[in-house]
């Protein structure tokens, strides 16, 4: 992402779990119209658990709400756990999902490793923490240390540009590929457009799939 500099933002650093995830919850809490979150790691466990209810309450009183998932990163959680988010309206995408063989994750390459999450437009969380109890202190000796910011200002906009830009959906080939590869490799032609129905599972085959459900 490159944007000018932008006066004016109020930023406020978060250190681990302990810090990043109430100010998350706490935001979605209080949004009102719509919610974009990106992260590689969700697991089912207590936090991906908090992040589940406090998503599906949000969803619940009208928020529209869009969550984006690494295939490589997120790829054990529940029908259960997805199914009732998407049955309360939660878009729910997976960023190039693939089959195992013989058990084994094949998709290694080519991950998305963004973590961010918009609110009403108003509000960005930005940074290295993904939603897994590892993140949290009381976890332990294999507890994970890392960072992230609160902010609120101008370059909030700047965010959501990028977010809406590279979501999955928004064209055939993910321009993120587009941006960074080309000139390296004659693009695959467009895939064809068609109306996707609530509840459907489409992809796209050009360059890199991803799964809408």
């Amino acid at each position: 992402m490159k944007c000018g500099w932008r006066e004016g933002n109020q930023i406020q650093l978060l250190e681990n779990g302990d810090q990043f995830y109430p100010a998350v919850f706490e935001a979605i809490a209080q949004a009102q119209q719509k919610i974009i979150l990106e992260t590689f790691i969700l697991f089912e466990d207590e936090v991906g658990k908090k992040l589940h209810a406090a998503l599906l309450k949000a969803a619940q009183r009208g928020v529209k709400a869009e969550v984006l998932l690494d295939g490589y990163g997120s790829p054990d959680l529940s029908d259960a756990f997805v199914g009732e988010l998407t049955s309360a309206g939660v878009i729910f995408r997976y960023y190039d999902p693939r089959p195992r063989l013989l058990g084994l994750r094949t998709n290694i390459f080519r991950r998305m490793h963004r973590k961010i999450v918009v609110i009403d437009d108003r509000i960005a969380f930005v940074g290295g923490i993904n939603y897994s109890a590892e993140h949290m202190s009381d976890y332990g000796p294999q507890a994970k240390q890392d960072y992230a910011v609160r902010v609120e200002g101008p370059v909030v906009a700047d965010i959501l540009q990028f977010e809406v830009e590279n979501l999955p959906g928004q064209s055939p080939a993910r321009r993120w590929w587009k941006r960074h590869h080309q000139g390296r490799r004659k693009p695959s032609p467009p895939a064809k457009r068609r109306r996707c129905l609530s509840g459907e599972i489409t992809k796209s085959t050009a360059t890199i799939s991803n799964v809408i459900i």
